[in-house]
């Protein structure tokens, strides 16, 4: 079955990693636990970190005023 589109509205952001974190990501990828490759699950594992910044209320997530 192919992929919803997201209904929320994203922004490209491009990350670069050593070989050693990249080389975790596909071996991640390859459990079936996270995404079907290894960008996809780099977004979900930073997803839920911030979340779990969110769900501590992380000073460094608060808007300025």
């Amino acid at each position: 079955m192919a992929r919803q589109k997201n209904a929320i509205p994203s922004v490209q952001l491009t990350l670069s990693v050593t070989e050693q974190v990249r080389d975790h990501l596909e071996r991640m990828t390859q459990s079936g636990m996270f995404g079907k490759n290894s960008a996809e699950t780099a977004n979900l594992l930073l997803i839920d970190a911030i979340r779990a910044h969110i769900e501590k209320e992380s000073p460094f997530l608060k808007l300025s005023e």
